[in-house]
């Protein structure tokens, strides 16, 4: 549907032009006779103002994804939230109070899916604002911060948020990161795109972070024997309910990435009916 270089879509023979393919928010245009030169022009003034409006929209996501994870890491190295009244044996917890617990507290922080998954997000945000168009790798990352952002989302709405109570900073930075963030970005996304370029390759690249995540927390847990959630908790419940746990939630990523991706192919075509 759109692309600043070259198709998006597969070629004539079935080979996949997405690697270097720039995708932005832009329809091409397809002339169909000769007079429609001024029809073309008017076109392509529309879209270069609706361009513009969407990368202003991907600005305000950036700048809410960027200001729940500095508020965050800020909050936490002073030592702001307030500690829970119960922690599941062999979850994060322990860290000093005061500058001495900072660097512990920091790096739990950060290694929080959530965290990451805000990261990710206001990166690609950021980048999508600044240039108007991704690459192959941009477009594996738009995907993944897009899945990453909505499993946080759902994870928070049926299994956290109704049963934590929030205090203090807590009650501005949890709903900022947890439903604030992933309304705006899934809302701009299915609004701007980008759009096409969703291959195999994609999606496998997509899944790297993740699973990098995965094998981070799990290297990190076999020495600290602490970890971010219950369903990775080794210390608990032990490193076969992990693997099943971690399978999972794999297959579900994989899922949402088939959801957006069949998504993404029905607006193109809807958009290339009008």
């Amino acid at each position: 549907m759109c692309g600043s270089s070259r198709s998006l879509e597969r070629g004539p023979r079935g080979e996949d032009n997405s690697d270097g393919a720039e995708h932005d928010f832009r329809r091409r245009s397809h002339p169909t006779h000769p007079n429609c030169h001024i029809n073309e022009a008017e076109q392509a003034s529309t879209e270069d103002e609706r361009t513009e409006k969407l990368r202003a929209a991907y600005w305000g996501v950036a700048a809410l994804a960027w200001a729940g994870v500095a508020a965050t890491l800020i909050i936490t190295a002073f030592d702001g939230y307030a500690a829970p009244t119960y922690v599941e044996e062999g979850l994060f917890a322990g860290a000093p109070h005061g500058w001495a617990g900072a660097p512990e507290r920091l790096i739990n922080c950060l290694s929080y899916f959530t965290e990451l998954s805000n990261i990710m997000v206001a990166i690609i945000s950021t980048v999508l604002a600044r240039r108007g168009h991704v690459g192959a790798w941009g477009r594996a990352t738009h995907l993944c911060a897009l899945m990453m952002i909505t499993v946080t989302a759902i994870v928070y709405a049926t299994l956290i948020g109704p049963y934590e109570v929030l205090s203090g900073f807590a009650l501005v930075t949890n709903p900022l990161q947890h439903i604030v963030v992933p309304a705006a970005f899934v809302g701009t996304a299915a609004l701007a795109g980008p759009r096409g370029g969703i291959t195999w390759a994609t999606l496998g690249r997509a899944l790297l972070i993740p699973v990098a995540w995965v094998a981070y927390t799990l290297v990190r847990g076999s020495f600290t024997h602490q970890y971010p959630y219950g369903f990775v908790n080794v210390w608990r419940i032990g490193y076969a309910q992990v693997a099943i746990n971690i399978v999972a939630i794999l297959i579900g990523a994989l899922v949402f990435m088939a959801l957006f991706a069949g998504a993404d192919w029905l607006i193109r075509k809807a958009s290339q009916q009008k």
